[in-house]
């Protein structure tokens, strides 16, 4: 009984050790990232954004679209709405060179930028501005 209590003991202490080091962890609104950036030329990578209004809150139901040109000229798109918590995770596709995200809400002004692939390891953060 007293080996069983050890081992119960070892293993609580080892789950609220690596609950402690994820709750350090900067995470852009407290979410996890579940962006990916592809490995390689043409890879499959996923996008990760939060959406924002110009005050920082997060922003519903913004159309988020991600357009990728690869090699031989073939184009890539996938795209989703953002959450509650302003998070809109794309589903995964083949990554090019050249990445364009376009998010459209109601009510903000519509914007396209370009992105690295390589930056997708990290939440995108997207800060709208309000239509006049």
């Amino acid at each position: 009984m007293r080996k069983l209590f050890l081992v119960v003991l070892i293993v609580a202490a080892t789950f609220t050790l690596g609950l402690a080091q994820q709750s350090g962890s900067s995470k852009p609104m407290g979410i996890q990232n579940m962006g990916r950036a592809p490995l390689g030329p043409d890879g499959v990578g996923r996008v990760d954004a939060r959406i924002l209004d110009d005050q920082g809150n997060p922003v519903q139901g913004a159309k988020v679209e991600l357009k990728s040109k690869r090699t031989g000229g073939r184009l890539c798109e996938a795209w989703n709405w953002s959450n509650t918590a302003g998070q809109a995770v794309l589903p995964p596709l083949h990554m090019g060179q050249q990445l364009k995200l376009t998010i459209q809400a109601p009510g903000f002004v519509k914007q396209t930028v370009s992105l690295d692939a390589n930056s997708l390891k990290e939440p995108v953060v997207i800060r709208l501005v309000r239509k006049s």
